[in-house]
Parts: structure tokens; C-alpha cells; sequence
């Protein structure tokens, strides 16, 4: 199913990589803009690597999409336990057409959430994209056009974003100076920041490699 899959996958336009295990699924996440992610539950590690891994992509990505294929977790228990955490879609290999599995995965793409209808969840904060609205618990603030097609971009791979990134994905005029980029950041922090102190730079965390989003728990 491997081999047909990235046949596939190639002439359907997409370019994917691969990743055996565990380690090789997080440098892959770590090192390449990963769009979606299709998740076979048992790995060369053994039967619960793929619910490990399932838990640390939505740790570490929670806006990226992960559809599960599996042939040995089939019964109602994994399958509750795979949405439980975090799983966008759920396929039995072997059971529905290929194609069924191409349509949710271009559906995912187009909806850049984890799969609830309309709205990305990050831990306890609810970003919706329709409204331009941030909720945490019973507050909301409401972001500006640009702010929230960041988020929205941020949220679409798994790679940190760069200012050189962001630009080339005209979010910023071609000519924009890198500065204008963190300029921006910085006060789309500081809207989130209105929500609770501190959150701006939690949820929209920065480092060498770039920008990403976090999800927000409970200390």
C-alpha cells in the first residue's frame, strides 16, 4: 500500500516523504513544511508507536492534519482512542477505495484543521478563521485580515516560518523588509496578549528556525 500510495500521491501533485519510524517522523516534521500528515498506527516500533506519535504531533503541531491508516488497529477502542487524540479521520486499509482516502485528504488541505468543521483547536484556545476570532474560555478578541491569515499559514505545515517565508507566501509585499514581518508578529502577540498575559508569545512561539504555533494548556 506504501509503494501505491506515493505513486499516488505524485500523480495527484503532491510530494511526500517518508518516515518508518518514530525519529524519522519527527525530523521529517521538524526539517520539511509538511502540509498533512497520513499515519499508519503501527510502526517498525511496535503496535502503539503510531498513538505515540499521533500524541506528539498534536503536542507540537496541533494545526496540522493527520489522517490514520491502519490494518491492525481496527476495533471501536483504537478508533476512539486515535479521534480521542487529536486524529483527523480514521480509514481501515483494505476497506474503502483509495480514492475515498485522496478526497478527505484535498477536504483536510483546503480546511488546514485538525478536523472540527470550521474552527482549529490549540489546546484551549479556539481559533476561527470565518469569524477573525481568537477565543480562550469565555473571552475573544478579533483579529485584523493579515493577522489571521498568518495564523491560518502557520497552521497549514509543520516547519517554522521565516520571514523570508511569509513574504514569499505574499503575506507581505515582495519588497517588504524582514522587520515589518516581525513588526507584525509582534503586535498579533500582543492582541492575543488582551486574552490572558502572556499568551501572544506562547501560542505564536519564536525561535532561530522561525515562527510556529503552540497549543495552549493548563499549567
Amino acid at each position: 500500500m506504501l509503494q501505491q500510495l506515493r505513486i499516488d500521491l505524485h500523480d495527484l501533485g503532491y510530494r511526500p516523504s517518508v518516515a518508518a519510524t518514530v525519529t524519522e517522523a519527527h525530523n521529517v516534521l521538524e526539517h520539511e513544511r509538511v502540509a498533512a500528515v497520513l499515519l499508519d498506527l503501527v510502526l517498525d516500533e511496535g503496535e502503539d508507536s503510531g498513538f505515540e506519535l499521533l500524541t506528539w504531533i498534536r503536542e507540537h503541531h496541533p494545526g496540522l492534519p493527520v489522517i490514520v491508516l491502519s490494518a491492525a488497529q481496527v476495533n471501536s477502542a483504537s478508533i476512539r482512542r486515535a479521534y480521542e487524540l487529536g486524529a483527523s479521520s480514521y480509514f481501515v486499509k483494505g476497506n474503502v477505495p483509495m480514492a475515498h482516502i485522496y478526497s478527505d485528504l484535498a477536504a483536510r488541505l483546503v480546511e488546514r484543521g485538525t478536523g472540527r468543521p470550521g474552527t482549529y483547536r490549540f489546546g484551549r484556545l479556539i481559533f476561527d478563521p470565518t469569524r477573525r476570532t481568537v477565543r480562550l474560555g469565555d473571552e475573544e478578541t478579533r483579529l485584523t485580515q493579515q493577522q489571521t491569515a498568518l495564523v491560518l499559514f502557520l497552521a497549514q505545515g509543520s516547519k517554522p516560518a521565516t520571514a523570508r517565508g511569509l513574504i514569499e507566501a505574499g503575506l507581505f509585499r515582495n519588497n517588504a523588509a524582514h522587520s515589518t514581518v516581525h513588526s507584525a508578529l509582534l503586535t498579533l502577540r500582543r492582541r492575543l496578549d488582551e486574552l490572558e498575559p502572556g499568551l501572544g508569545g506562547t501560542f505564536v512561539h519564536a525561535s532561530a528556525r522561525g515562527y510556529s504555533l503552540v497549543a495552549v494548556h493548563d499549567e
